[in-house]
C-alpha cells in the first residue's frame, strides 16, 4: 500500500504546488486587492507589546498596545524588518520608490523651518502611488509627507517645478502636513494637539491650508482616513491608502485619559508611553472600520492587505531641546535614530492579508525598499523596465514562506549619522542618553546579507560622500548588540562583502550625483 500511495502523494504535491504558483502569478489588481500602508514615526524596535507566544522580541511589559497585538496575531510578523534609512525623509523616499534614498540625493531630514528646494523627492522618481494609479487604483495619503522643503503656503507650488508634492507623486487625495503638525515654519510650538498646518489636495482644491483643527493629530488623521474610506472612495475600484502618522515623534501630546494610564514616576516617560498607546488606539479604529465595513462590502477584509512599519529607530532623549519625552527603546538591539546600527534601522514590521498570508513569525531580512516591488506583484501592476529598483518582491515569502533571492544586498547610506551615546538602563528600559555623545567613529554605509552586516567607515565625520576605507563585519542574529567583530573569523566573507559594499557605493553615487546636478541646474535656471 505504501508503494502505491507514495507516487500518488508526490503527484498531489506537484499538483497543489502548481496551483499555488498559478495563483501567485495571476494576482490581479482588477480583482480588488486593496493596499493600506501604516507608517509610524520614531517607533523603536522595543516599543511594542505584541503578546506573541514563543517570541522574545516585541514584548515591552511597560507599554500597552492591544490593537497592534490583535493585528500581530492575524499577521506575518518580521523580526528582521528594516527601514530604508535611520532618519525620516530619506526613509519615506525609500519606501515610496523602492530605491535606497541616497540615489535621490535625500540624505538628511528635510528641514521644515527652511525653504530649501535643493532637497526633495524629484518629480522624475516613480512612486507606489503613481504605479497603482496607472493600474486603475484610487490613491490617498493622510498624515506626514516630509519629502518637500518648498513653501507650502503658495498653492501654485503644489503643481510647481519640483514635482515633489503628493498630488504630483500619484496621490489623488492628500490630507498632509509638511513635516510634523507641531513643527512648521509658521507654527513652531507644540501642536500635536490642535495642529495648524494640514493641507488638502484633491479633485476640487490644490494645496488648501486648513488652519487649526481641534483634536490630536493621530485622531485627526484617522478621522479623515475613515471618512475617505467610507464616503469619498469609489467602492467599485481598488485603493491604495498610505497612513504616515506623525506619532510618536516628539513633541508628544495626548488626551488626559491616556496619560492617566501610566504612572512610572516619570511624567515625560508617562507621556511617551501614552502616545504609543494613543496611536495604537487609532490604528485599532482603522481595523474596526474594516471589520464593520465587511457587512456592507462582503469582500473588503479578504481583499485588503495591511502593512505596518516605522520610519526609523527611536529618538535619543535630550539630543535636542524638545526631546525630553523620547523614551523609546531599540532593545534588544544596539543603536537608535540617525545611526546605522541595527537599532537605528531595524524596526517593527508586519503584514496582514486574511486567508492569503498565513499568520506567524519570520526572521527573513526585508526592507521598506521591498514594498514597491511587493505591492506591484500583489496587485498585478507592471513595473517599467527602466526602473532599476534596490528592493525585491516579498511575495514568495508572504505566500509560500520562501527565502528572498536578492540580486543586490540590502544597502543603507547616511552621511549625517548621529554619534554614539552611552547605554543606560536594562531590558526594555535600555536607552541611549544625551546630551553628550561619545567620541567614537560611526558607520556611513552598511550592507546586509543573511545574518551578516558589513559596516563601512570613513575618516572624519564632517565631509560627506567619501568612499569608505575601514570595514567591520558582524553577525547581527547571534550578536544583536554588535560587540564581536567577525573579520578574523570569516576572512573570505569579509572580503566578499567589502567588495560588494564598495560596488554598491559606486553605483549609488552615480545616481546621486546625476540627481544633484539635475536639481542644481533647475535651480540655476529659475534664478
Amino acid at each position: 500500500m505504501r508503494k502505491i500511495l507514495a507516487p500518488f502523494s508526490l503527484l498531489l504535491f506537484f499538483f497543489f504546488s502548481a496551483i499555488e504558483a498559478i495563483a501567485i502569478e495571476n494576482l490581479d489588481g482588477g480583482d480588488g486587492v486593496n493596499i493600506i500602508y501604516i507608517l509610524v514615526d520614531d517607533l523603536g524596535y522595543g516599543d511594542l507589546n505584541l503578546e506573541l507566544e514563543g517570541v522574545d522580541q516585541f514584548s515591552n511589559p511597560y507599554i500597552k498596545t492591544p490593537n497592534l497585538s490583535r493585528f500581530a496575531k492575524e499577521a506575518l510578523v518580521f523580526t528582521r524588518h528594516y527601514a530604508a534609512d535611520p532618519t525620516c525623509s530619506p526613509s519615506r523616499a525609500g519606501l515610496l520608490t523602492g530605491k535606497t534614498p541616497t540615489r535621490h540625493n535625500i540624505n538628511r531630514w528635510i528641514n521644515d523651518l527652511e525653504e530649501d528646494d535643493q532637497y526633495f523627492l524629484s518629480g522624475k522618481e516613480v512612486t507606489i502611488a503613481e504605479l497603482l494609479k496607472q493600474n486603475g487604483y484610487q490613491t490617498a495619503i493622510f498624515g506626514k509627507w516630509h519629502l518637500n522643503g518648498a513653501d507650502w503656503t503658495e498653492p501654485e507650488n503644489w503643481t510647481g517645478w519640483t514635482g515633489s508634492f503628493p498630488n504630483q507623486q500619484g496621490f489623488d487625495y492628500a490630507f498632509v502636513s509638511k513635516e510634523n503638525p507641531h513643527r512648521t515654519a509658521s507654527l513652531q510650538t507644540n501642536a500635536m494637539r490642535n495642529p495648524g498646518d494640514f493641507y488638502l489636495s484633491n479633485e476640487e482644491v490644490t494645496g488648501k491650508h486648513l488652519g487649526v483643527i481641534q483634536g490630536y493629530s493621530s485622531q485627526i488623521i484617522t478621522d479623515r482616513a475613515i471618512d475617505w474610506l467610507q464616503h469619498k472612495r469609489n467602492p467599485d475600484k481598488p485603493f491604495f491608502l498610505y497612513l504616515p502618522y506623525d506619532a510618536v515623534h516628539e513633541k508628544v501630546q495626548n488626551p488626559p485619559a491616556f496619560n492617566a494610564l501610566y504612572n512610572t514616576g516619570n511624567v515625560p516617560k508617562n507621556k511617551y508611553y501614552a502616545n504609543v498607546t494613543y496611536l495604537d488606539h487609532h490604528i485599532g479604529r482603522i481595523l474596526d472600520f474594516l471589520d464593520q465595513q465587511w457587512e456592507v462590502e462582503d469582500t473588503i477584509l479578504e481583499n485588503t492587505i495591511i502593512f505596518f512599519s516605522s520610519d526609523n529607530g527611536p529618538e535619543v532623549r535630550d539630543v535636542y531641546w524638545g526631546a525630553h519625552r523620547s523614551y523609546g527603546t531599540s532593545y534588544p538591539l544596539f543603536g537608535q535614530k540617525r545611526q546605522l546600527y541595527e537599532g537605528g534601522i531595524r524596526v517593527p514590521g508586519m503584514v496582514r492579508w486574511p486567508g492569503k498570508i498565513k499568520p506567524g513569525i519570520t526572521s527573513e531580512p526585508n526592507s521598506t525598499v521591498d514594498v514597491l516591488p511587493t505591492v506591484a506583484e500583489l496587485t498585478g501592476t507592471e513595473i517599467p523596465e527602466n526602473l532599476d529598483l534596490d528592493g525585491e518582491s516579498l511575495v514568495p515569502l508572504l505566500l509560500k514562506n520562501e527565502k528572498i533571492e536578492r540580486d543586490k544586498p540590502l544597502y543603507w547610506q547616511n552621511e549625517l549619522t548621529g554619534q554614539e551615546w552611552a547605554i543606560a538602563g536594562n531590558g526594555y528600559n535600555q536607552k541611549y542618553v544625551g546630551p553628550e555623545p561619545l567620541d567614537l567613529p560611526v558607520p556611513k554605509v552598511v550592507i546586509s546579507r543573511g545574518p551578516y552586516v558589513m559596516r563601512g567607515y570613513t575618516e572624519g565625520r564632517e565631509e560627506q560622500f567619501k568612499k569608505p576605507t575601514v570595514f567591520q563585519l558582524y553577525n547581527v542574529e547571534k550578536d544583536p548588540l554588535e560587540k564581536v567583530e567577525m573579520s578574523s573569523f570569516k576572512p573570505e566573507l569579509y572580503e566578499e562583502m567589502k567588495e560588494e559594499l564598495l560596488a554598491m557605493w559606486e553605483n549609488v553615487q552615480q545616481d546621486r550625483l546625476q540627481t544633484e546636478n539635475e536639481i542644481v541646474n533647475k535651480i540655476d535656471q529659475r534664478q
